[in-house]
């Protein structure tokens, strides 16, 4: 009976889950549907906004729904983060997203 419960307690801590796949973002270009307005393109948000919606750790869903499909997207060697990158075209500079590919939100930011 021991050498049955051992078994069966052996069995269950070897059981894992397969890894959740990590579903990338589509960018603008890649994006078949005509991208849509939204809070950040009709200019809506002050640097104030942006900052405290990023800092509230959103989901990467309500990402594209606040700023739109980025304008490139990376996953980083470990597969652990994310790089969405928005061209902001008055500064000519990439500001970047990161999102955990673990939880899908927000786990870091640098926008100008």
């Amino acid at each position: 009976m021991h050498l049955f419960l051992a078994l069966i307690i052996l069995l269950f801590s070897c059981y894992s889950q397969p890894p959740k796949p990590i579903i990338m973002p589509p960018t603008k270009q890649k994006n078949t549907q005509e991208n849509l307005e939204t809070v950040y393109s009709l200019g809506y948000l002050s640097d104030y906004d942006i900052w405290e919606f990023l800092t509230a750790n959103p989901s990467e869903g309500e990402v594209i729904e606040m700023f739109g499909y980025p304008d490139s997207v990376w996953l980083d060697d470990y597969r652990t983060t994310k790089y969405l990158y928005y061209y902001i075209a008055h500064l000519q500079d990439y500001n970047t997203i990161e999102i955990s590919a673990k939880t899908d939100t927000v786990s870091g930011f640098e926008w100008d």
